[in-house]
């Protein structure tokens, strides 16, 4: 593994006391690079590479959600009229990723200002040119240039655009897709590496998919700094225009 990739497994070993030589990852992903032309690319758009452990070696149990969900929501665990309970949907949801390095966009998040007109790329959002992925905003029809004010057809827009450029650049590992970054992704990847996200206030969108490929939008983030248990299923338009996004790329 490169790509800081044996550091981050230390953590990982670190934080869930597992001992050495505990298996990470999946057969098929122990071998995972990036392409080589693809390096200096990444670091302009902050992604990261990141090891999600194994099912075998972190199972999402009570112990897993205790530790990394500890102030979610008094009903975190129950069953919702119309669906599974946000703890079933993250088992769920997360299996696809156990086991495989995905990466994650670590832009700074901005804090909220009225009007959700900031900018990612620094702490209070003034400055419209410090996000990376800005000419792509533009090119999805997002005019206002943020990550806020959008609804689902413009960010799969912008989703679109970022995979079909990405691809004509031969920037994606084989078989990876560009996508929103999923919420277990976030809370695992921020909690143990990026506390700093928790440091604004700012929601941001995260999906799943069901065995039909319909979405199902979170709008996921902090109750507190260092806490990354806050979670809620969007539905109207006006929920997600006070959510900003950020990008992950995940094997299809």
């Amino acid at each position: 593994m490169d790509n800081g990739l044996e550091e981050k497994a230390e953590r990982l070993l670190d934080t869930f006391g597992l001992k050495q030589g505990a298996k990470l990852l999946k057969p098929e992903a122990e071998e995972f690079a990036p392409p080589s032309n693809a390096s200096e690319q990444f670091n302009y758009f902050n992604i990261e590479w990141h090891i999600i452990p194994s099912a075998e070696a972190v199972p999402l149990d009570n112990a897993y959600f205790a530790r990394f969900y500890p102030m979610a929501a008094r009903d975190f665990a129950n069953q919702r009229e119309h669906g599974l309970s946000y703890r079933e949907e993250i088992f769920r949801g997360h299996s696809k990723h156990q086991g495989q390095v995905i990466g994650v966009e670590v832009t700074q998040k901005p804090c909220y200002l009225p009007g959700n007109r900031q900018f990612y790329g620094t702490r209070y959002g003034f400055d419209a040119t410090a996000d990376p992925f800005a000419i792509y905003l533009g090119r999805a029809g997002i005019t206002n240039g943020t990550r806020y004010a959008h609804n689902y057809l413009s960010l799969r827009e912008f989703v679109r655009v970022v995979n079909e450029d990405w691809r004509a650049r031969n920037l994606l590992p084989r078989g990876y897709r560009v996508t929103v970054c999923p919420p277990a992704i976030f809370n695992l990847v921020g909690t143990i590496f990026h506390s700093e996200w928790s440091e604004t206030e700012t929601l941001e969108l995260g999906f799943y998919r069901d065995e039909q490929g319909n979405a199902t939008c979170y709008a996921v983030g902090s109750n507190a700094p260092g806490d990354f248990s806050y979670i809620n299923e969007v539905k109207g338009e006006t929920e997600w225009s006070l959510t900003g996004f950020r990008v992950a790329l995940v094997p299809e």
